[in-house]
């Protein structure tokens, strides 16, 4: 059980670090 709560928040967590990295790199690159 403790599995699949595990999977599900951490296919939330890995879309919310790819929206969040894909920001930072729109903001570094609006920069340079």
């Amino acid at each position: 059980m403790f599995f699949f709560y595990n999977s599900r928040w951490g296919c939330v967590t890995s879309l919310l670090v790819s929206a969040a990295v894909t920001l930072l790199l729109l903001y570094l690159l609006g920069w340079i």
